[in-house]
């Protein structure tokens, strides 16, 4: 079973590639197109993060 480490690395670098992403959205495509899909890509962020909490709750490694 994988670690709480392990699991905080992944979705750590997700979270870094999703942010690029938006950021590229946001620059690259036009206007409209742009801002609802860099918003998307926080919304799925501020998902992540709130994953990560009930994980670091929750999540039990076994010693």
């Amino acid at each position: 079973m994988a670690t709480k480490k392990q699991i905080f690395t992944v979705l750590w670098i997700i979270i870094a590639v999703i942010a690029a992403a938006s950021i590229i959205c946001l620059i690259v495509l036009p206007k409209w197109k742009g801002i609802f899909l860099a918003g998307c890509g926080g919304f799925f962020i501020v998902n992540i993060f709130i994953s990560m909490f009930f994980i670091q709750n929750n999540y039990r490694d076994k010693k």
